[in-house]
């Protein structure tokens, strides 16, 4: 879903520093009540439906708690919510908000909070990056309300007494309890936003929190954001850490120095330090979070022409990529849903697993008989290759896609163009692009979290692909309840997909890291928020 390129944001180095380590690497902390998280981004904002990069986001959830939370079992539990009531053939969801359920201010969590906030996000004129997420969820009303066809206030969402809130749904969300859990759901107390105007979330003086922990001492701009455990927190006696700093730091190379040297238990390796730590007691090797892909753009001559796209990706070899370019324990991709993100309701089987393959085999004799189609078809003999810079290794991995299509394509000469993170995202949103490196993450765990971007009116849709047979079975699937039959609708679905070649991915990033073996309960999630830290503890 929209993580992407949107929801889209990196988690090259991630950490975990505890404070009151011993100074070498198979010590682990002595201090149980405090840990310290570093990442490479920033915060960009606090305000639950702007925050985008994956700090922001776990800020959020941590701080501001939901309905539902996800626990260190990836299993979705509810948070604010005491219970769910579900009626008319699964149309409509009453919550009832926990009675002990306060902001750090004292003012009590209401339905109204809820309300309030979902329809923020709904709004147009703000255009969250996420205003797509209520539609989603099956929320009544939203994707027209996004679309500017109707008014914020028909949201199908009300408050029918302080601690009541009803949720009506056009259809059923299998998996609306794992979404609810993402942080722009989070709710919003409308007083206190009014009162703080445009301050709100600026600082952690005009902020107030729902969740197991609190801010102390912040400002937007920051590097370094200190959590507290919040005593108002309806559940704070099973709140084990509490204290949780998040430092930035963006070299991967100094925060394996400080695993090294005691105050780092929990540090995100990249690929270049993998050979070096690979044999540690400490080291787990695991896949990520996020899928690297090529878009095109379909709005190009040339590049609308299928037999091109897939000579192109047929003239790639992925293991050739994950193997000695990046290193990392990325793995090479054959389905645009990554690996361990979900299975088949009756096998058991991964969904990647079970998804059209042939098409992203590096195949030379392939590309050729494709390349052969095309030319008789577009005259186009050139494109260029979007990358950022928020990733050293993206220079590397174009490189190597340029030597590749220029040796099995005679004749295709491939320009690089390196540019920031933003101005990437922003010539995609416009379409003035030819192809891109770009990688999406799931905000839930389910197919549609990638596939949805794809449908012709998702404004995620990029690379301007459009197929009404793709449309149909993405429809269908939103009114199926048999979980059998949806999974072969949104499979069916991903293979359309992938036989367009309109967006080829390459690789599922790796997420090798040394890990003290004392910290518990704290594993990286592979959909949504990142890191829960109210399930964590230190044995």
């Amino acid at each position: 879903m929209k993580k992407s390129a949107l929801f889209a944001t990196a988690i090259a180095c991630v950490g975990l520093l505890i404070t009151g380590c011993q100074k070498n690497s198979s010590s682990g902390t002595k201090n149980q009540d405090k840990i310290t998280v570093v990442q490479n981004a920033t915060v960009d904002s606090l305000d639950p439906i702007l925050a985008y990069q994956n700090t922001s986001s776990t800020v959020v959830a941590n701080t501001t708690e939901g309905l539902y939370t996800i626990d260190a079992h990836d299993k979705p539990q509810l948070a604010l919510a005491s219970k769910v009531k579900t009626s008319n053939h699964g149309l409509t969801k009453t919550f009832t908000i926990r009675k002990n359920a306060n902001w750090s201010n004292g003012d009590p969590v209401t339905a109204n909070d809820f309300v309030f906030a979902w329809r923020r996000l709904s709004d147009p004129k703000i255009a969250s990056a996420f205003n797509f997420q209520p539609g989603a969820a099956g929320i009544k009303n939203a994707n027209d309300i996004v679309a500017g066809k109707k008014p914020v206030k028909s949201l199908g969402v009300k408050a029918t007494g302080p601690k009541t809130l009803v949720v009506q749904l056009d259809h059923v969300v299998p998996y609306m309890n794992k979404l609810l859990a993402f942080s722009d759901f989070a709710p919003v107390n409308q007083k206190y936003f009014q009162k703080t105007g445009k301050k709100f979330a600026q600082d952690s003086s005009h902020l107030i929190y729902s969740g197991p922990y609190q801010i102390k001492d912040w400002k937007l701009g920051d590097n370094t954001i200190q959590l507290v455990k919040n005593p108002k927190y309806w559940d704070a006696k099973n709140v084990k850490i509490k204290n949780v700093k998040l430092d930035i730091i963006t070299d991967p190379e100094k925060a394996a120095i400080a695993f090294e040297n005691g105050s780092a238990d929990y540090v995100h390796l990249s690929g270049q330090l993998v050979s070096k730590y690979r044999k540690d007691k400490n080291f787990v090797n695991d896949v990520g979070n996020f899928t690297q892909y090529i878009m095109f753009n379909l709005k190009k001559t040339g590049l609308d022409n299928a037999d091109l796209r897939k000579a192109i990706s047929c003239s790639i070899n992925r293991k050739e990529i994950t193997t000695h370019i990046l290193k990392d324990g990325s793995i090479p991709s054959h389905s645009m849903v990554m690996k361990d993100l979900v299975k088949n309701p009756t096998t058991g089987k991964d969904f990647a697993d079970e998804s059209t393959t042939n098409l992203y085999e590096y195949s030379p004799a392939q590309a050729k008989k494709y390349w052969n189609k095309a030319k008789k078809a577009t005259n186009l003999r050139s494109f260029t290759l979007l990358y950022d810079d928020s990733d050293p290794s993206y220079a590397n991995v174009a490189a190597y896609i340029k030597a590749q299509v220029e040796k099995h394509l005679p004749g295709m000469k491939v320009t690089l163009q390196q540019v920031a993170k933003k101005t990437r995202t922003d010539k995609m949103s416009k379409a003035t692009y030819d192809a891109t490196l770009t990688r999406w993450g799931p905000d839930y765990a389910d197919p549609t979290a990638i596939l949805s971007m794809y449908q012709s009116k998702n404004d995620s849709n990029y690379g301007r692909w459009a197929n009404s047979e793709f449309d149909k079975l993405m429809a269908q699937s939103d009114q199926t309840t048999d979980q059998a039959k949806r999974y072969k609708l949104l499979l069916k679905a991903n293979n359309i997909l992938i036989d367009s070649a309109s967006c080829p991915p390459l690789y599922q990033i790796g997420a090798p890291v040394l890990e003290r073996s004392n910290i518990k309960d704290l594993p990286m999630h592979i959909a949504g928020v990142p890191f829960f830290f109210k399930y964590a503890s230190i044995k």
